[in-house]
């Protein structure tokens, strides 16, 4: 169990990561695909029409079958071939291409439909992108075009437990009033003040070289091109990290949650699975995670038992609207194939993505089975996740922001390198403008995004 929902934390980290290795698979991609005939696939009559969805979400055979079989019966002149990723998910995808079958839909990781926009048809004028909350669309728009939709919603914070929060506050604790970096440690002392340790972080590189460090780069920078900007004056060395006010926000806030670290005494022990029991035992109040470690707490969560996400303030402003957001991951989108698919299948395709976007079926078995938010306006889907639908109930209430912003702006290693660092210095092996100098230099060494 460990493994498994480790690999599912890990793949939502990697969103950024297939950059490196996927620009040489792409490369590959299209040069197999240029040596085969440019004619679509696939004659359909003029009263049916066939298409297929290749899925790189793996585990959720039943979920899609069902989701295909409900869409077919409402949509009786359209068939869907179901193609579910194996192993080797991004080589099957190129293998289908390079044989002239390309999927009409598919359910890929942002950084390889950017990878292949060019064979995508794109759907920035389609009538269902009106139904996607705006902040969940940075990551899947390319040079201002929408390529694709999200399927889910992971929220990044802190998990909290509320049975503690309350008895900190003594009464109800209401998370809307942490506005500030201040009033979050003013929580924190509270807290402490109950014999309860404050907060934790896992020592992990995957978490604080990507879900933390990475926030440095998001949306209290600015926009997606500001964001790409800053990290190209760093690149460039026109820029420096320490003299950054975004940077050294979150490292202050980095800092006062140090000193409240459930782990203080060995910040680098790592292990979900205990911290994920220390939060539910109420040990600490509060914990630096994503939504999908309720797939940790259910197992030692008791009944009754009441758990959110807080965002993570970057200062002293309460007027700032990002300090009451939380960052979200987007890990997967649905894309359509104009390179190899016809246009009857191409327009089939539009109605599978309009249907499993906005039909409240397939919203409900989405939400069942993948247990996280759905950024669709029109949902009502009632999560059994208490963490998901602490994340729901951000993006209703519009405070949300894409943690990204674009699939090809972090390196590929970045978690792992960058990642180190953070743990040095989350173990107190480092100061500050070490931390910076290393960032910077790991920078120096990539290419302009």
């Amino acid at each position: 169990m460990k493994k498994q929902v480790l690999s599912m934390c890990l793949g939502l980290t990697m969103i950024i990561s297939a950059t490196a290795g996927c620009g040489k698979a792409s490369d590959a991609l299209q040069t197999e695909v240029q040596s085969q005939s440019e004619t679509p696939a696939g004659a359909e009559s003029a009263d049916s029409v066939e298409i297929s969805f290749y899925t790189t979400d793996t585990g959720k055979d039943q979920m899609f079958q069902d989701i295909i079989s409900d869409f077919e019966s409402k949509n009786p002149g359209i068939k869907v071939e179901y193609i579910p990723g194996g192993d080797d998910q991004l080589q099957q995808w190129m293998a289908l291409y390079a044989s002239n079958e390309g999927p009409t839909v598919s359910l890929m990781d942002p950084i390889n439909i950017w990878e292949n926009q060019e064979r995508m048809l794109e759907l920035t004028n389609e009538s269902f992108i009106s139904n996607i909350e705006e902040g969940a669309l940075s990551t899947m728009t390319f040079n201002d075009k929408i390529y694709a939709v999200p399927q889910t919603a992971a929220g990044v914070g802190l998990l909290y437990n509320k049975a503690v929060c309350d008895a900190a506050v003594g009464g109800n604790f209401d998370p809307t009033t942490i506005k500030t970096r201040s009033d979050l440690e003013d929580l924190f002392k509270k807290i402490q003040a109950t014999g309860v340790d404050a907060t934790c972080f896992t020592g992990v590189n995957w978490s604080l070289g990507s879900h933390f460090l990475c926030q440095v780069y998001g949306a209290a920078i600015g926009s997606t091109k500001e964001r790409v900007d800053y990290v190209n004056g760093i690149i460039s060395g026109s820029k420096k990290e320490i003299d950054n006010d975004v940077f050294n926000g979150y490292m202050d806030t980095f800092d006062m949650m140090i000193k409240y670290n459930h782990n203080a005494a060995d910040p680098l022990v790592g292990d979900v699975n205990i911290d994920a029991a220390a939060l539910g035992a109420g040990e600490c109040g509060t914990w630096f995670m994503g939504d999908w470690a309720w797939a940790f707490l259910a197992p030692v969560a008791s009944e009754g038992q009441e758990f959110g996400i807080l965002p993570i303030p970057h200062s002293d402003d309460a007027n700032d609207k990002l300090n009451q957001s939380i960052a979200t991951l987007y890990a997967k989108g649905y894309c359509i194939d104009k390179s190899q698919n016809t246009e009857e299948q191409q327009a089939a395709g539009l109605k599978f993505v309009d249907y499993i976007t906005s039909d409240s079926y397939a919203q409900e078995q989405m939400a069942t089975v993948c247990g996280q938010a759905l950024p669709f306006k029109n949902s009502s889907v009632k999560l059994e996740s208490p963490l998901g639908l602490s994340t729901a109930n951000y993006i209703t209430k519009g405070l949300t922001y894409d943690f990204y912003g674009t699939p090809n702006l972090y390196p590929s290693d970045i978690w792992y390198e960058c990642g180190a660092f953070m743990c040095e210095y989350l173990a107190g092996q480092t100061d500050r403008a070490t931390l910076a100098s290393k960032i910077d230099e790991y920078w120096t060494k990539q290419e302009a995004r």
